[in-house]
C-alpha cells in the first residue's frame, strides 16, 4: 500500500461522509510515511510523491493537478495571516525542500527549484528559484 492509495481511500471515505475512516487512514499515513497529507486536499490521483511523500506537509484546502511530481520535504499550505492555500497546476515539478505558501497559483508545466520559497504566483511553464522565489527562466 502506497501513501497515495491510502490518501485516495481516505478522500473517498471523506466525500462519502464516513467520518472515522479518513482520520484513521490519515494517522496511518503519518505513522508509516512521516508526512501530513490531509484527506481534505484535492489531489489528483496521478500526482507522484517521490520517496512516498517523506516529510511532505500539505495544507487542508490545497489543490494539486494531474501529473505533478512532489519531491521529499516539501511544504504546500497557508501562511501566517493568509488563510487561502495554494493551487498547483498540471505537470508541475516541485523540488526537494521547497515551500509554496499562501494564496499562490502555480501554472501548468512550471518548475519549482529545490529549497525555493514561493510566495507569489508562478506563470505556466516558468521556473522559480530562490528565497523568496522569483522567476529565473521561462520554459521555451
Amino acid at each position: 500500500m502506497t501513501n497515495i492509495r491510502t490518501l485516495d481511500w481516505a478522500r473517498k471515505a471523506y466525500l462519502a461522509k464516513i467520518p472515522l475512516v479518513p482520520r484513521i487512514l490519515g494517522r496511518v499515513t503519518r505513522l508509516f510515511y512521516s508526512c501530513e497529507i490531509p484527506y481534505t486536499a484535492a489531489i489528483d490521483p496521478t500526482v507522484v510523491f517521490a520517496h512516498r511523500g517523506l516529510g511532505v506537509v500539505i495544507g487542508h484546502d490545497t489543490q494539486i493537478g494531474a501529473r505533478t511530481r512532489v519531491l521529499q520535504n516539501v511544504t504546500i499550505g497557508g501562511r501566517s495571516g493568509v488563510r487561502a492555500n495554494p493551487r498547483i497546476g498540471n505537470a508541475v515539478l516541485i523540488g526537494a525542500g521547497a515551500a509554496i505558501l499562501g494564496d499562490v497559483k502555480v501554472g501548468d508545466g512550471a518548475q519549482i527549484a529545490a529549497h525555493a520559497v514561493v510566495l507569489t504566483d508562478v506563470p505556466p511553464g516558468a521556473t522559480a528559484a530562490g528565497v523568496p522565489a522569483r522567476i529565473v527562466a521561462p520554459r521555451v
